[in-house]
């Protein structure tokens, strides 16, 4: 690579001439001379090499420098050849006469007989000897021009000191800044429908770098988005510089679950005309580059059949892209303050509070943040650099005055992330030019990128405690922190995957310029003679590389290219990597293994059925990827001659047999067996004994692991989920004194875990989640004092914790959801001091449960997160409630439940009364910063002064909230005070009456059930506004959704809220079914209640009623028939009547609901009559179980057969409906 690379890839060259195998095999000894020359010049031009990069960074090289930096790589780059050809020949020689090895026998002897041995191998020092002489010729010019540009000699250690924190904290990772309007400005939009449109696109647009694609992740995610089936289907897809039907196909028909070959236009088309069709769905197209209309037209034709409210939400920088794609006015969003970019920049530059101690820094670093133009990828970048310079004013006004900031702007290269580049430490620069090799928004595999940069060299362990993978795994880290590549999130945690910003993907594509090429699928450009390094993401020709080209490469990916030709495997003699996942190739030829130099080869998702035998010559191999080859069923018998073999991926090799040569791989650092069904017996990997990482996970038939797995010391990660089969575990296990991480996970069967599990000390993660017959674990577990993260979601049996939990004090996180059988938390809990996520806290019942902690217990853990607190029957004084000191834990999510029945089962013992229920709750307080608030099972009579007439101070963030369960309450907070509230759910609250008269702005969804009492709800407000003049406002005015489960006397004044498109009502009566849709639509002039004078006053009316979009009928006794007043909601397009036993007829008038398309009837046994001719408009009808439905000819009415002979109806599964119906 180039600019600023050379430094690095010089260094290596030297640490291989300076490497004592050269020694021991005695090769380099012939030409010792040449050998020293090339060390030494190296070594000179090394000297000067920091001074020239960074004169060439800066722009400031002159074209005679350029052309030096360029002869000098090309040859470093034949040095490394020359030194890795020459290593490698050794290694197959070693390989072809083993018994001298095996003989230990001194290097003079190992070299008398290399030397000797074979003809060929002469003929190979005299052609080494030749080239190297060549070599050292070309360096020493090198070298002596070096003078001429007046470069300065670097010390030493230049090296940067690099402070990267040493964990990350999710909360700080996930927390945006400035963003909140625009995010609800796109939720609003998400949420509305459309009347002009089926299907809405809703354009982002502006400059890189600004968080497009972070605002529309946001909305993405936001809970009313996501919540309660508000959208069939939601499918984000990277679009980047490829836009065409293929590529949005993939991640769209895997959102839906379906299956459909991508090979065929046609068939891709139909599939996702199938996939859209009456699903209102919402399509995330980020980072949208096209500006051809026509092809946009082509694609628009997909999504026509998109139910009313489907949206596409799109991000663009280009104002003219938005044009073309919008239905509505396009979002812009505009730069940070810098105020706000302060804040990232802060929270990168300095630990917390660290400022304080720099008020000059912090002076000369707002300066900084001025110069990042509003960009919070900037900002972020920017305070990720000063956090490893100096605390010094000179350090930081070096940086404030940098010529970078006076540069003449580059087309796309922002001067902010170029000059944190320059700041980056030298091992970083290769690994992140590297990553040019992925198209723009490409999801980049962590671990897998990380065994590239191995493979070509771009790591190297120097100290013999510390792997690759590890070294790796820090850069990594480090170009996460400092915003050069960014996590993908999964369900709110970081995945396995990464990708880079395309800001930042211009800066890699220039520091690597010509040498990373990306060829896509429109480009037919031929590769520059200088690449190195080329991933074709097309169908493959010879004429895409040429012949020169090959010969240079040491990286080439084939994505869903089709495989290369055979010639290919003979001319790019120098690659180290090889990539050809899913290119639909059915065999590797045997010429594979002219490719003596491939460090790392993967063949995933390919048809091989066999490996040629040849493979093992690759003596270099350090990674084999053969995961999805379903059809492999057998591995070379001397699989085992691949001695520098690192990785070896199998997983999902269902047909595999894994050969016992496999015991020969004593390097092997990682075997992942996942799913390989026909694995039969571990002992050969038990043989391995440098393995770090085992997956095991899926093996269905494996019932036991052996003893011997005690041999495997240096394992830090075993993987044993879902092996269903596995009964018990072995002792052994737990003499694995270096794992860091067991996955138990899903292990059914399981009963109790190892005695001495506590033996693991250096165990950082234990899962044993959904191990459902699991029912203690062992007391050694408090002794694994390293342990960070335990968890036991779903493990329904567990009674208790262990008592001496506390001496967990590195514990950060413990996931124990769904542990109906927990009884109590363990006395101690108080001193996890570390921990930061507890997903559930019992309050145990003092008199029953032996060392149970009370609730006062939580008062020093610092949690974030979501926490549930159960059991509050048994809290025994309010004193404790108040000791939990719930307002200064940063919650996002609290849930408060009492049990009722055991509180009804222990009234004569320890239930507090009602006035002391009510100072519990009272003292369980919050944080301000609070969004979700869930309320169960309450026995006070009154809610908290927190929750009453200081709600709005006290929780003025909450968005969610559910209160159920609560008999001797009769009135309800003012929830109306809650500006952003949009999620409410009151469920069996027999005494309240009324909901009040408060107005919610921002309520989106109303859940109202088993309230039998409630009678008044008021929708519509009648006001004086400024002038005197009456008007009404409605009371709901964003309410889309609204559920009513048996309140039979819920009467809504004057009409249903005029904004609901989706409504289920159950379990209530015929008449007040009736009552409720005659005020379905908001009063008109003329339909007033009778007060002519009062009505005539009020101007103007509310807003119109756009009508119900879809409408779940269920459990309603008595009900004969439909109420002719639905007959109004003329927009209504979803039906679903169940469980209405005493239904027997839907009249003619039904066939009127011209919008109807899909109609849903379950276990109404009395229905007789449907006037299904009427319904002409119906594309879906599914009727369960109804033996004497009869048409309207009184004959016996065969609906399956209508249903099939007309082209407009579609009947459904009963299985997909009952998941839909209400109870």
């Amino acid at each position: 690579m180039a600019e600023g690379i050379a430094f690095d890839l010089v260094k290596g060259v030297l640490g291989k001439l300076g490497s004592t195998l050269w020694d021991e095999i005695g090769l380099l000894r012939s030409f010792k001379n040449d050998a020293d020359d090339l060390r030494s010049n190296f070594s000179a031009i090394q000297a000067v090499l920091l001074d020239a990069e960074e004169r060439s960074s800066a722009g400031k090289e002159s074209h005679a420098l350029r052309d030096w930096l360029r002869k000098l790589k090309d040859a470093a780059y034949d040095a490394d050849d020359l030194l890795d050809e020459i290593r490698t020949q050794a290694a197959l020689r070693q390989q072809q006469y083993p018994e001298v090895l095996n003989q230990h026998q001194p290097a003079g002897k190992v070299r008398e007989f290399l030397s000797r041995a074979n003809p060929m191998h002469l003929k190979f020092k005299r052609k080494m000897a030749h080239r190297m002489k060549e070599l050292r010729e070309k360096i020493g010019k090198i070298a002596k021009q070096r003078h001429d540009f007046g470069l300065a000699e670097a010390g030493p250690l230049r090296q940067a000191e690099f402070k990267r924190p040493e964990t990350f904290s999710i909360v700080d990772e996930k927390t945006i800044v400035g963003r909140d309007d625009d995010k609800e400005k796109i939720v609003k939009l998400l949420l509305e429908t459309s009347s002009d449109h089926d299907v809405s696109i809703i354009p982002i647009v502006g400059l890189g770098g600004l968080g497009k694609t972070t605002l529309a992740q946001l909305a993405f995610n936001d809970g009313q988005v996501t919540g309660q089936q508000r959208f069939d289907l939601r499918a984000w897809v990277c679009v980047s510089t490829d836009f065409d039907m293929k590529m949005i196909a993939k991640p769209v028909i895997s959102a839906a679950g379906e299956n459909c070959a991508l090979d065929n236009s046609d068939a891709v088309a139909s599939c996702l005309v199938s996939i859209f069709s009456q699903k209102r769905f919402l399509l995330v197209l980020d980072d949208v580059w096209n500006e051809d209309q026509e092809r946009w037209e082509k694609l628009k034709v997909l999504f026509k059949d998109g139910k009313q409210g489907s949206k596409i939400l799109v991000t663009t920088r280009s104002e003219k892209v938005a044009e073309i794609m919008k239905t509505v006015e396009p979002h812009r969003v505009k730069g940070l303050s810098d105020d706000d970019c302060w804040t990232l920049f802060k929270r990168r530059a300095f630990k917390e509070g660290e400022e304080n101690d720099y008020p000059s820094l912090v002076e000369i670093g707002k300066q900084i943040v001025k110069k990042c133009g509003g960009l919070p990828l900037a900002a972020n970048a920017l305070g990720s650099m000063m956090r490893f310079k100096s605390r010094t004013e000179d350090a930081w006004s070096a940086i404030r005055d940098s010529e970078i900031w006076r540069l003449e702007k580059e087309e796309t290269i922002l001067p902010s992330l170029k000059l944190s580049y320059i700041q980056m430490p030298s091992a970083l620069k290769q690994c992140f030019a590297y990553c040019s090799i992925f198209p723009k928004d490409y999801e980049i595999d962590k671990d897998d990128l990380i065994r590239q940069w191995i493979a070509l060299g771009f790591i190297s362990s120097h100290e013999t405690w510390t792997s690759m993978e590890d070294i790796g795994n820090e850069y990594l880290n480090d170009l996460l922190w400092m915003s050069f590549l960014q996590d993908v999130w999964e369900y709110y945690r970081k995945g396995t995957t990464c990708r880079m910003h395309d800001l930042v993907h211009d800066l890699a594509q220039s520091v690597a310029r010509e040498e990373v090429a990306v060829i896509g699928a429109e480009e037919s450009t031929r590769i520059p003679e200088s690449c190195r390094y080329v991933s074709i993401y097309s169908r493959f020709t010879p004429q895409l590389v040429s012949s020169t080209v090959m010969q240079r490469l040491r990286a080439l990916q084939f994505r869903e290219s089709g495989s290369p030709t055979m010639n290919f495997y003979s001319e790019a003699k120098w690659l180290r990597l090889l990539d050809l996942h899913d290119s639909k190739i059915s065999m590797l030829p045997s010429s594979i293994s002219k490719l003596k130099l491939l460090r790392y080869l993967n063949l995933s998702e390919n048809s091989i059925q066999e490996l040629p035998e040849s493979i093992t010559s690759l003596c270099n191999l350090q990674t084999l990827n053969l995961s999805g080859c379903q059809k492999i069923r057998t591995l070379p018998k001397f699989l085992g001659r691949l001695t520098n073999l690192r990785n070896l991926d199998l997983s999902d090799c269902s047909s595999l047999t894994i050969p016992d040569s496999i015991s020969n791989l004593q390097n092997l650092y990682a075997l992942n067996l996942s799913s390989c069904e026909n694995v039969i017996s571990l002992e050969p990997i038990c043989h391995l004994k440098n393995l770090h990482y085992l997956n095991l996970s899926d093996l269905m038939f494996m019932e036991t692991l052996p003893k011997s797995i005690e041999s495997l010391q240096n394992l830090r990660t075993l993987n044993l989920s879902n092996c269903i089969s596995l009964l018990s575990l072995p002792s052994s296990l737990c003499d694995l004194k270096n794992l860091h991480d067991l996955n138990l996970s899903r292990l059914k069967s399981l009963v109790t875990l190892p005695e001495s599990i506590g033996s693991l000390q250096n165990l950082r993660i234990l899962n044993v989640s959904e191990c459902s017959s699991l029912e203690s674990l062992p007391l050694s577990s408090s002794d694994l004092q390293h342990l960070e993260k335990l968890d036991i979601r779903g493990c329904k049996k567990l009674c208790e914790l262990p008592k001496m939990i506390q001496k967990l004090t590195k514990l950060r996180v413990l996931l124990n959801n769904e542990c109906s059988e927990l009884k109590g938390m363990p006395r101690g809990i108080s001193k996890l001091v570390s921990l930061q996520e507890l997903s559930v806290f019992v309050v145990g019942k003092q008199d029953r449960v032996e060392h149970c902690a009370s609730i006062s217990e939580l008062e020093h853990l610092k949690l974030v997160g979501e926490l549930e607190i159960k059991g509050l029957e048994n809290v025994t004084s309010p004193v404790d409630a108040k000791a939990a000191n719930l307002i200064e834990k940063n919650l996002r999510s609290l849930k408060l439940k009492w049990n009722v029945l055991s509180a009804e089962e222990g009234m004569d013992s320890t239930v507090l009364p009602a006035e002391e229920i009510e100072t519990v709750l009272e003292n369980l307080q919050p944080h301000q910063k609070l969004e979700e608030l869930e309320i169960e099972g309450y026995g006070g009579g009154k809610f908290p002064s927190w929750m009453m007439n200081r709600i709005g101070s006290c929780l003025p963030n909450l968005v969610k909230i559910k209160l159920e369960n609560m008999p001797g309450c009769s009135s309800l907070p003012p929830l109306g005070q809650l500006p952003f509230l949009k999620a409410l759910t009151i469920r069996n609250m027999p005494a309240v009456t009324n909901l009040g008269v408060d107005k919610f702005p921002a309520l989106m969804r109303l859940n109202l059930s088993s309230m039998p009492v409630l009678r008044e709800w008021v929708t519509v407000l009648t006001v004086d506004d400024e002038e005197g003049r009456r008007e009404r406002v409605p009371i709901f005015p964003c309410l889309t959704q609204l559920y009513l489960k048996e309140c039979p006397k819920l009467r809504p004044e004057p009409c249903l809220p005029p904004s609901v498109l989706h409504m289920g009502i159950s379990r209530t009566s015929s008449e007040n079914l009736s009552l409720i849709f005659e005020r379905a639509m908001p009063l008109g002039d003329g339909d007033g209640d009778g007060d002519g004078d009062g009505d005539a006053a009020v101007s103007p009316q509310p807003p119109p009623n756009k009508g119900l979009r879809s409408l779940q009928i269920g459990g309603c006794q008595q009900l004969t028939c439909l109420p002719e007043s639905l007959r109004s909601l003329t927009s209504l397009q979803r039906l679903i009547i169940s469980d209405c036993e005493d239904l027997e007829r839907i009249e003619d008038w039904f066939g009127e609901l011209s919008d109807l398309r899909s109609l849903i009837i379950q276990g109404c046994s009395s229905l007789r009559y449907l006037p299904a001719h009427k319904m002409t408009a119906l594309k879906r009808l599914h009727i369960d179980g109804y033996p004497l439905l009869f048409d309207a000819d009184g004959r016996k009415y065969p609906y399956k057969e209508q249903a099939s002979s007309s082209s407009h109806v579609e009947e459904s599964s009963p299985k997909e409906e009952e998941e839909k119906k209400i109870g």
